[in-house]
C-alpha cells in the first residue's frame, strides 16, 4: 500500500483541508485527516514544527497513516486479500465508527422530515427540501462520506461551502439550503435522533435579491393588451389580478366563486393558514366576473406554463431592455444579464401590489392586512421602488 498526501487548495495563503490518499492494486481511495493547514506550513508529510498547533495536527495525520497501516498488518497477517473496498469500509469503521443508536440513517430520516413537512409545508417548499437533500447526498458521493448527524460540525460546513462554491451556487442559494440542515438538524434533535449541536453555529447568509421594478403603466399596458390567444388573456387576467389584490399564485388558482362575498375577496391562504378579507377594486371584480361567466369557474393554467407565457407577454408589450445584475458566488462576483422579461414571474403580481400601494399612500399595516404579512422583515423582501418612483417622490417632498 502506497500512501500519500494533497491539499485541497495548494495555492490558498490561508488554512485548506489536507487529504490522505491509499494506493491498493492500483486503484485509489481519498479520505479527510480532518486537519487544516496552510500550503507553507506544508511540508509533503507533515506540519512545520514552528506552525501553530502543529504537535497535535501532526498526531492526527499519523493517527490516520496509523489506521490503514494497522488495517494492512492485520490483513496480511490473516492472510486475507485486501481489496480497496474492503479497506473502504474498514478505514471509515475506524476513523469514525457508526452510531449504534441510530438504525436509520441520516437521509431516511431527512426523508421522514420531508414526508411529515407535506402536512403543512408548500408544494414549493417541499419541493426545496428535496433538492437540499439531493445537493447534500451529491456532496457527500463526492467526499466520500457516508454523512451521519455526528459529522455535522465546522469542518463538515467548511467543506459543504466549498462544495456549493466549487459548483457556482449563488450565495443566496447556499444560504438557503443552510438554513434548511439547520431546521432539519433542530428537528431531528428534538425527536432524539442525535445530540450534535455544533450545527447551531452555521452561518446563514444572503444577498439580497435583485428584483424588476414593475411601474404602474407598464402593468396597464399589460392589461389592456389583447393577446390573440385564449389561454395568454387568461393568464394576463390571472396576473392583473395578483397585482391589484396581492394574492399569491396558488390561492388564486385555489379561488371558488363562493370566495367573493359582496366586494371581497375572503379566502383561506394556504402558505400561512389563515382567513383573508381582501377587497375587490374595479378592475379585479371586472375580471372575476368574466371568469366565472365564461367558465363558471376562476380558470387557472398550471405556474410553468403561466411563469413561461408571462415572459412572452411583456415581451411582446416592449418590456425588454437589459438588465445587469450582480450576484456573489463566496467573494466571486458573477454578472448577470438578461432581458428584463426573462426574470419575470407570476409572483411579481404580489410583488407590484405592495410596492404600488405604499406608492400611493396606503399605510404599510393596512396593506399587511391584506397580504397577510406578519411582520416587516418579510414584508419588506416585496416593496421595489423604482428609481423613477423614487425620483418624483423626493421632488414632491421638496418642491412643496
Amino acid at each position: 500500500m502506497n500512501i500519500g498526501f494533497f491539499l485541497k487548495e495548494p495555492h490558498k495563503t490561508t488554512e485548506t483541508m489536507l487529504y490522505i490518499t491509499a494506493s491498493l492494486s492500483g486503484k485509489r481511495i481519498k479520505r479527510s485527516t480532518g486537519v487544516k493547514i496552510k500550503p507553507s506550513n506544508w511540508t509533503g508529510v507533515k506540519v512545520k514544527t514552528l506552525a501553530a498547533d502543529s504537535e497535535s495536527k501532526n498526531l492526527k495525520i499519523d493517527k490516520v497513516v496509523n489506521i490503514f497501516k494497522e488495517i494492512e498488518r492485520e490483513y496480511l497477517l490473516k492472510n486475507i486479500p485486501l481489496s480497496k473496498d474492503i479497506l473502504e469500509k474498514e478505514f471509515d469503521n475506524r476513523i469514525k465508527p457508526k452510531p449504534k443508536t441510530i438504525s436509520k440513517s441520516f437521509f431516511d430520516i431527512f426523508n421522514e422530515f420531508i414526508e411529515i413537512g407535506k402536512d403543512s409545508k408548500s408544494v414549493n417548499t417541499i419541493r426545496t427540501f428535496n433538492t437540499c437533500k439531493k445537493h447534500l447526498k451529491a456532496f457527500g458521493e463526492e467526499e466520500n462520506l457516508e454523512i451521519t448527524f455526528d459529522m455535522i460540525d465546522l469542518s463538515f460546513y467548511d467543506d459543504l461551502l466549498a462544495y456549493f462554491y466549487e459548483k457556482g451556487f449563488l450565495n443566496s442559494t447556499i444560504g438557503k439550503y443552510i438554513k434548511l440542515l439547520k431546521t432539519f438538524m433542530q428537528w431531528s434533535k428534538e425527536r432524539s435522533f442525535h445530540t450534535n449541536i455544533i450545527y447551531k453555529k452555521f452561518l446563514v447568509f444572503k444577498d439580497d435579491s435583485e428584483k424588476i421594478k414593475l411601474n404602474a403603466d407598464v402593468v396597464e399596458k399589460l392589461r389592456i393588451t389583447d393577446f390573440g390567444d385564449e389561454y395568454q388573456n387568461i393568464v394576463r387576467d390571472i396576473f392583473i389580478l395578483s397585482c391589484y389584490t396581492g394574492l399569491r399564485f396558488v390561492d388564486i388558482q385555489n379561488l371558488k366563486p363562493e370566495n367573493i362575498v359582496d366586494d371581497f375577496i375572503r379566502v383561506h391562504i394556504q402558505k400561512t393558514k389563515e382567513n383573508l378579507d381582501i377587497p375587490l377594486m374595479k378592475v379585479s371584480k371586472e375580471i372575476i366576473d368574466k371568469q366565472i361567466k365564461m367558465y363558471g369557474r376562476i380558470k387557472v393554467p398550471t405556474n410553468q406554463f403561466c411563469n413561461r407565457e408571462i415572459k412572452k407577454m411583456f415581451a411582446e408589450i416592449g418590456f425588454n431592455s437589459v438588465i445587469e445584475f450582480t450576484k456573489h458566488s463566496g467573494s466571486k462576483n458573477i454578472v448577470i444579464k438578461k432581458s428584463a422579461c426573462d426574470y419575470l414571474t407570476m409572483h411579481y403580481g404580489r410583488v407590484f401590489f405592495v410596492t404600488n400601494s405604499l406608492v400611493n399612500g396606503m399605510g404599510e399595516e393596512f396593506v399587511r392586512e391584506i397580504t397577510g404579512h406578519k411582520d416587516y422583515k418579510s414584508f419588506k423582501k416585496y416593496v421595489q421602488f423604482s428609481k423613477e418612483m423614487i425620483a418624483e417622490k423626493l421632488l414632491i417632498a421638496w418642491e412643496k
